[in-house]
């Protein structure tokens, strides 16, 4: 019975990763996870442009104008297998769906995100609360080598239900009506807009990025603010190298090593983070590529804090992107860093799949 409960749950999750299409609410692109979402100024993928909108005024001149991806993300608690605890691996599930339309400096992205939170075991079945975030995304970018310019504008929504059952038989069927199906309320004074800005600083190998997510915003009925303190707090800074991807000789080389590191919400004491991350790619033809990802995120209390390193608050994130044509296919893992120390962690490990099309 218990391994047909897990085979139950990894079905579910196949089945995730073959009908939803996402980019992430947390201002990064599908691939930038694997990273440790570091990539304000990298230019790694067709969606880069969540993490800073100037960067999609580098990709005016390619052939891609739609992209749908795929993101499926959980924690995975040994101790839900050693205590024989009902759908073991869906601790605190999280589904994403999008679509995104670009058309030269202009793009426009639509996504969705399902979250059970609130875990409550009970003998056959688990019950959590249910959360949904709908997000309608406005970007536009211009410039000219090496200063580019970007403005994002995003309006978010926020739903709820109360209570999600999740069966151990019937787990695939639950988990896709109450995610997908069933109904959610409207959350009070959870609805948002906001506008931000990026710029880019383009000398090929390397590059810098500065974002503010929140010069001006709207929550509710409010009526739109324009902040000078919200922009500061809100306001990241990231630099990034890159090996060429050609030679002297315009042939492609065996491998393409990238890596970024930003510094985010730099005035704010709450969210204050460092990220860094290094992709190594193999390239195998221009668009058959396996990529080889990791990464380190840590929150900074203080702006002194910003360039140390303190293992027992961090977590490393390591992933696999494998691109055929058109297709990307990505997995990746991240534990906390305290592990290294032999330290109990808040955070838990974490595993990740997704994909990408892009036409």
């Amino acid at each position: 019975m218990k391994m047909k409960r897990v085979l139950m749950t990894l079905l579910v999750v196949l089945v995730l990763v073959g009908s939803l299409v996402a980019f992430p609410l947390d201002s990064v692109s599908t691939s930038a996870w694997a990273m440790a979402g570091a990539g304000l100024s990298l230019d790694y993928a067709p969606d880069s442009f969540a993490a800073n909108p100037a960067l999609l005024a580098m990709q005016q001149d390619r052939s891609s104008s739609f992209v749908a991806a795929i993101r499926y993300e959980d924690a995975f608690l040994q101790s839900n297998f050693s205590n024989h605890l009902t759908n073991p691996l869906l601790e605190h599930p999280q589904s994403d769906w999008a679509l995104a339309f670009t058309a030269g400096s202009l793009a426009f992205s639509i996504q969705n995100r399902n979250a059970l939170e609130n875990r409550v075991d009970f003998a056959d079945y688990t019950q959590y609360t249910g959360k949904r975030n709908t997000l309608f995304q406005f970007d536009w970018a211009t410039g000219k080598a090496p200063l580019y310019f970007g403005l994002t504008a995003k309006a978010l929504g926020q739903s709820e239900r109360n209570t999600v059952e999740i069966g151990a038989d019937r787990l695939l069927l639950d988990y896709f009506i109450q995610t997908a199906i069933g109904s959610y309320e409207p959350v009070d004074n959870q609805s948002s807009v906001s506008f931000g800005l990026g710029l880019l600083l383009d000398y090929h190998w390397f590059k810098m990025g500065v974002v503010t997510n929140q010069f001006a915003y709207s929550s509710s009925d409010n009526p739109l603010v324009i902040s000078f303190d919200s922009l500061l707090k809100t306001m990241d800074w990231g630099f990034s190298f890159s090996s060429p991807t050609y030679d002297g000789d315009n042939q492609l080389h065996l491998f393409k090593i990238e890596a970024a590191v930003d510094l985010l919400n730099i005035s704010s004491n709450e969210d204050r983070q460092f990220r860094a991350g290094l992709s190594m790619k193999l390239q195998l033809l221009p668009t058959w590529t396996i990529s080889f990802l990791t990464g380190y995120r840590e929150p900074k209390a203080t702006p002194s804090d910003l360039l140390s390193i303190d293992l027992a608050n961090g977590f490393q994130t390591f992933g696999l992107i494998i691109r055929m044509d058109t297709f990307n296919l990505i997995c990746s893992y991240g534990i906390p860093t305290a592990w290294y120390l032999k330290q109990d962690s808040s955070a838990d490990p974490t595993f990740q799949v997704g994909a990408t099309l892009m036409l």
